[in-house]
């Protein structure tokens, strides 16, 4: 059996990202991934503005309780002439300094009067800093600097931030194209009776609704049939115009299990079994030229195993090269005295003081342990566990 971090390994060695590149509207850009580099235009902020509501003058002239007049009134938007010697703007948060100001007084750190129908201010105590409260051009981004590298994921900050230098288009990779099958005779749809013997195929919605996290299309073409030569034609069919097939089931050594075998006659397969529990029954190769990842057909196994190792294959094939896991490392708050041979991912959370614990139910088919936990707890294989043993945890964030 594979170890998952050699397994991990290989996957990043073996995979390429799928060749093409299309330029999106920004507003679409969210959750691509970065086909090239992105320099900053322009300075940001592009002229020296307010950070607060108040007013603007020369610092050597803005005293404590020394009244000067207001000569200019200035909001956000529009271009001010000089400020004359010996007076203040009033000035509003975004909005340009006028030439000759040189610090910015809140508006709570002021007091004002009227004299013949003339606004005066004064401080009520002297300014900080000569400077403050001025974001001064290019204390953001300098023209040219770089702001991205090729293979970056944009998060909704990411666009914020492209947005702000006026970019409208950006360049990404193209989404790989995926197929997902469901496979096994007993599977029956949500939604339909059930039968003696049949059960719900949650595998398929399951995955359906991951892509959807992930931001990515996915075909689904549907449950396989138990059957060697209608398996090994739909595998081959799907990998034609795909990039990625994905089945959950059929990798095992069942005589019902034919997927394997399917993709080993139309390919190869370069992993089949991990050490890792849930998630044995894995496998991942070729089926032509098109990439395959045979998942296991328990629902909690398949979901660990896509959590842990799916997902990274598929970010990598978008190109993505920062597509770690989230760990942050903390002290168990339970007992493990049954260490596994396998390395192990227990469905857990965290409680208000720092500590980790665990479901009651680890089984594999217990779909309610992933809805009812926040995260994957790594137990090292051969390991047992006791209250305050520093372990890796992965919270479910997509």
């Amino acid at each position: 059996m594979t170890p998952v971090s050699q397994a991990l390994q290989h996957l990043r060695g073996q995979i390429g990202f799928v060749p093409g590149t299309e330029c999106v509207e920004l507003s679409q850009a969210c959750g691509r991934v970065l086909a090239s580099g992105v320099v900053s235009p322009m300075s940001v902020p592009a002229f020296a503005n307010s950070q607060m509501d108040g007013y603007a003058g020369r610092f050597d002239e803005i005293q404590p309780n020394v009244y000067l007049p207001v000569a200019m009134r200035v909001p956000a938007g529009t271009s001010p002439p000089a400020l004359p010697l010996g007076s203040l703007a009033r000035i509003f948060t975004g909005a340009p300094i006028p030439a000759g100001a040189d610090t910015v007084v809140m508006q709570e750190d002021m007091q004002t009067e009227e004299r013949d129908e003339q606004v005066f201010a004064a401080p009520v105590k002297r300014p900080q800093a000569k400077g403050q409260f001025i974001r001064h051009p290019g204390a953001d981004l300098q023209p040219d600097q770089p702001i991205f590298k090729p293979g970056r994921r944009l998060s909704s900050a990411d666009i914020g931030l492209l947005a702000s230098v006026g970019i409208g288009q950006i360049w990404v990779n193209r989404q790989p194209r995926v197929a997902l099958f469901s496979t096994g005779d007993e599977l029956v749809q949500p939604g339909e009776s059930l039968q003696p013997g049949q059960i719900y195929d949650s595998n398929r919605p399951m995955m359906r609704a991951w892509f959807r996290q992930l931001g990515l299309p996915l075909t689904d073409l549907g449950c396989l049939q138990d059957k060697a030569d209608l398996t090994r034609e739909a595998i081959a069919r799907a990998s034609e115009s795909h990039d990625l097939i994905i089945t959950c089931g059929g990798v095992s050594v069942g005589e019902e299990d034919h997927v394997k075998a399917a993709v080993s006659a139309l390919g190869r397969l370069d992993l089949w079994k991990l050490a890792m529990k849930p998630g044995k029954p894995f496998a991942f190769g070729q089926a032509g030229a098109c990439y395959f990842m045979g998942l296991p057909g328990n629902p909690v196994s398949a979901w660990v195993t896509f959590f842990i190792l799916g997902q990274q294959l598929v970010r990598r094939l978008e190109g993505e090269t920062e597509g770690e896991h989230l760990r942050v490392r903390l002290p168990a708050g339970f007992y493990w005295a049954k260490p596994d041979s396998r390395e192990e991912f227990l469905r857990g959370w965290l409680d208000d003081q720092g500590s980790l614990h665990i479901h009651s139910r680890q089984d594999s088919h217990i779909l309610s342990s992933l809805a009812e936990s926040q995260g994957l707890v790594r137990v090292p294989a051969g390991t047992s566990v006791v209250p305050g043993d520093l372990l890796d945890f992965f919270p479910y964030r997509f």
